[in-house]
C-alpha cells in the first residue's frame, strides 16, 4: 500500500463518522446556547415582575 492510500484511507476512517456526526453535535450545541439565553431572559423577566411588586 503506497503512502498516499494509507493516509487517504486514514483521513476517510477518521473523517467518515466525525462528518456523519457534525450535525448532532451542531444541533446540540445550538440547543444548549438556545436554552441558555431562554432562561437568562426568564430570570430578566421575573426579576422585574419582583421590582413592580
Amino acid at each position: 500500500m503506497t503512502p498516499t492510500a494509507v493516509y487517504t484511507l486514514a483521513a476517510v476512517l477518521l473523517g467518515g463518522p466525525a462528518v456523519m456526526l457534525a450535525p448532532f453535535l451542531i444541533a446540540h450545541r445550538s440547543a444548549e446556547s438556545h436554552a441558555d439565553r431562554a432562561a437568562a431572559a426568564i430570570r430578566q423577566a421575573a426579576a422585574r415582575q419582583e421590582v413592580t411588586r
